[in-house]
């Protein structure tokens, strides 16, 4: 039988990791899948997490019929076991790859970094967070030396903040410290605290199904539904400014 021929290559591909559970890259991943393909562009998200928590909400809310094709959001599984390079070759086709990468360094994770254009790693407010993502960066800097190649673009990003914390926190500068000293360069937007992102991750569409429900409520009034979208599209414009800063990080790179 003859050999599958290779899916076409995505025109972007990324990543989202951390070595550190909780970090928030799964619903990071969703919500970047969101955001593109509210612009439609055709996302395909690819699952390397054993625990198959992303491609969990893509089924859900598949099931739910909160997510369609008109969101223009697919969704793979690969899990550890699975031979990584048959898997892409049969992958449905897509002109943006988003891989969500366990959380803990291992060969399934330079598998995927040996094939993306950026990696973005989800930091919290923890020391060990900083820690695990300086973990990242290292690996990416083997590669990149390994392979004679450059090292490819990653950034930190503050993730699951409390604008109160922010203040207050005393992990905060050793957080700063870490990742300075690991030369961890951080984006400047701030993905915030919010419900929103929690009920999305449950296996309840996008942020963009959100919006949609809001308007079609006929319960809400005018007044309500106002508040209730300004809420969600506050969520939104956070995810579009990371949107922006990734694209800004790899097209610097090119």
């Amino acid at each position: 039988m003859a050999a599958k021929a290779p899916t076409a290559a995505p025109s972007i591909s990324l990543a989202l990791s951390t070595f550190k559970g909780g970090g928030g890259k799964t619903v990071l991943s969703l919500n970047l899948a969101g955001e593109f393909g509210s612009q439609g562009i055709k996302t395909l998200l690819i699952d390397c997490d054993e625990q198959q928590s992303l491609y969990r909400w893509y089924q859900t809310s598949r099931a739910r019929k909160l997510l369609t094709d008109d969101d223009n959001i697919d969704a793979i599984s690969i899990l550890p076991k699975e031979d990584f390079d048959e898997k892409m070759r049969s992958a449905p086709p897509a002109d943006i790859h988003i891989f969500d990468v366990g959380g803990f360094a291992h060969s399934r994770a330079v598998d995927v970094f040996k094939r993306v254009q950026a990696v973005i790693i989800p930091v919290i407010l923890e020391a060990t967070s900083a820690t695990q993502a300086a973990s990242v960066s290292n690996l990416l800097h083997q590669i990149a030396k390994q392979e004679g190649r450059e090292v490819i673009p990653h950034a930190a990003i503050w993730n699951h903040v409390d604008h109160i914390a922010m203040k207050s926190n005393r992990a905060i500068p050793e957080v700063i410290k870490l990742l300075n000293a690991a030369k961890v360069p951080t984006f400047d937007t701030i993905i915030r605290k919010t419900t929103h992102f929690s009920d999305v991750g449950a296996g309840y569409g996008t942020l963009y199904t959100k919006l949609r429900e809001i308007d079609n409520n006929p319960k809400l009034v005018p007044s309500a539904k106002k508040r209730a979208r300004e809420s969600v599209l506050d969520a939104i414009d956070q995810i579009k400014s990371l949107n922006n800063e990734f694209i800004n990080l790899i097209s610097m790179a090119a």
